[in-house]
C-alpha cells in the first residue's frame, strides 16, 4: 500500500483567517456531504476548468458546518475530468472519501485516490498511484490464448476465441493491459466494512479481450494498514464492435460513465451521471440511480443474475437509461431523467392519459395482443427513435408493444420530451 502524507503550509494563512481558498478561477468539480466524528462536514474539490473539459491544479476542501475550512488537501493527481467524490467505510469509525478522476473520456482509464481526513492535518492517501496499476503484471500471446500474470505471481492461460481474432486480424500487436478502470466499494462479506472491487481491461489492437476483476480487502500487518487482493477473476470480453451495452456518453451538459464488477461467476455494469458544471445535482441524480440499482446489484451478490445498462436516449432534457438484470433469461428496468432537474419522468408527464380516447387509440393500435391497455399503462416505458414502446411481464415474460410517436401527436404534453437523440 502507498502511503502519502501531504501538508499545504502555503494554505495554513487563509485557513486561520477562515477566508475561501477557492479564487474566482476555481469551479467546483464535485462535492461530499457527510458525518465526521458526530458533526456535519463537506468536502468539495475545486480546480481550474479548461473548455474542453480537463479540469487542472485541483484541491479538496473540507469545510465544518459554516462553511469555514477545515483543511485543504492537494492530491497528487493534478488534473483529469469527469471527478467523483463518493464515501467509503474501511474502518469502524469515520468514513474514508474516494476520489476518482478520469483520464479522458468514459472510454478512458480513472485515477482513484482514497483518502483518510481523520486527521486532517495529516491527511491520508491509502490507496494511491502505484495501486491504480492494479493487480495484472504481464500479458502475453501463448497460441490462441493469452497468459495473464498476477500479483500472487499465478499465471492464468486464457483461450481467445476464433471471431475475436479475427478482430485482432494478426497476433502481431502484443496484448496489454490497462490500469483500473473501476473502483467500487461494497461491504461483499457484512462486516460492516467496505471491500473494494477493481476492474481492469486486457486488450490486443483495440480489440477488448478481457475484464479482470480483484477485490481489495485493508489489514493490519505488523501493526501498520495494507491492501489484501484475491478472488481474481479473467472475464473474456462479449458482443461485437457494434454491441452498444454497457457504453457510456459524453453528452454537452453531462456524461455517463459504466461501474463494473467482475467475480467469478458473473459480472455488473451500472451508470454513473457525471455533471459538468453541477456537482449538486450529480450527486442527487446518483443517489437516485443508486436506488433505482439497488435491487438489481442485491440478486448479483447474491450471484442469482448478472447487471448491465444501456443509454436509451440522451437530450438536453431526457436522459434514459435502460437496466439490465438476469442470466439466460432478462428483465428490463427503464429510468428516465429530467436533465435540467435530476428528477424521475413518468409517462404522465409526457403522454396526457386523461383524454377521453388515449386509451382507446392505444387499444386499436396495440399490436401486441398479450397486453390490455383498457384498464391503464405497464410501469416500464422506454423512447426509441420515433416510437415509444410498452412492456410488461406477462407470466414470466416480458411483452413488447410499440406506438408512433405521429400517432400519438395529439396527446403529447410536453414536445421537448420527444425531441432527442436516441442512441
Amino acid at each position: 500500500m502507498t502511503v502519502k502524507i501531504k501538508t499545504l503550509l502555503s494554505f495554513m494563512c487563509l485557513l486561520l483567517c477562515g477566508a475561501s481558498v477557492a479564487s474566482a478561477e476555481r469551479l467546483p468539480l464535485a462535492e461530499l456531504e457527510l458525518t465526521q466524528k458526530g458533526e456535519q462536514v463537506k468536502f468539495e474539490l475545486v480546480g481550474e476548468k479548461l473548455p474542453g473539459g480537463y479540469a487542472n491544479d485541483l484541491l479538496l476542501l473540507m469545510k465544518d458546518a459554516d462553511k469555514k475550512i477545515i483543511t485543504a488537501y492537494k492530491p497528487h493527481v493534478d488534473g483529469g475530468y469527469n471527478c467523483l467524490l463518493e464515501a467509503v467505510q474501511l474502518k469502524e469509525g469515520d468514513k474514508n472519501i474516494l476520489l476518482s478522476i478520469g483520464r479522458g473520456n468514459w472510454r478512458a482509464g480513472r485515477d482513484f485516490l482514497l483518502l483518510d481526513f481523520k486527521n486532517p492535518k495529516k491527511v491520508q492517501e491509502v490507496f494511491a498511484d502505484t495501486d491504480n496499476f492494479g493487480v495484472v503484471k504481464k500479458v502475453e500471446w501463448n497460441a490462441d490464448a493469452i497468459d495473464v500474470t498476477m500479483a500472487d505471481g499465478k499465471t492464468h492461460n486464457v483461450e481467445i476465441d476464433q471471431d475475436m481474432l479475427e478482430q485482432i486480424h494478426k497476433r502481431g500487436k502484443a496484448p496489454n493491459y490497462s490500469g483500473l478502470t473501476s473502483l467500487i466499494a461494497h461491504d461483499f462479506d457484512g462486516d460492516g466494512k467496505d471491500e473494494l472491487f477493481s476492474t481492469q481491461s486486457i486488450v490486443a489492437d483495440k480489440t477488448m479481450l478481457a475484464d479482470v476483476g480483484a477485490v481489495w480487502k485493508l489489514q493490519e500487518l505488523d501493526g501498520k494498514d495494507s491492501w489484501k487482493t484475491g478472488r481474481y477473476t479473467i472475464m473474456l470480453a462479449s458482443g461485437g464492435k457494434n454491441n452498444t451495452i454497457n457504453d457510456g456518453v459524453d453528452a454537452e451538459e453531462y456524461c455517463v460513465l459504466p461501474r463494473k464488477i467482475v467475480v467469478p461467476g458473473g459480472e455488473a455494469t451500472y451508470p454513473v451521471v457525471i455533471y459538468k458544471n453541477n456537482p449538486t445535482l450529480q450527486n442527487e441524480v446518483n443517489a437516485l440511480l443508486m436506488k433505482e440499482t439497488a435491487p438489481l446489484l442485491e440478486k448479483f451478490y447474491r450471484g442469482e443474475a448478472d447487471v448491465a445498462f444501456n443509454v436509451a436516449v440522451t437530450s438536453p432534457y431526457l436522459l434514459s437509461l435502460q437496466l439490465i438484470s438476469g442470466k439466460s433469461s432478462f428483465v428490463h428496468h427503464n429510468v428516465h431523467l429530467d436533465v435540467e432537474t435530476g428528477k424521475l419522468i413518468k409517462i404522465e408527464d409526457i403522454l396526457d392519459t386523461k383524454q377521453e380516447d388515449f386509451f382507446k387509440l392505444l387499444n386499436l393500435l396495440n399490436n401486441n395482443k398479450n397486453l390490455d391497455f383498457s384498464e391503464g399503462l405497464p410501469k416500464e416505458w422506454y423512447i426509441k427513435e420515433d416510437k415509444i414502446f410498452f412492456l410488461e411481464n406477462v407470466c414470466g415474460k416480458e411483452e413488447v408493444s410499440g406506438f408512433a410517436l405521429g400517432n400519438l401527436h395529439k396527446f403529447i404534453k410536453v414536445q421537448k420530451w420527444i425531441s432527442h437523440k436516441s442512441d
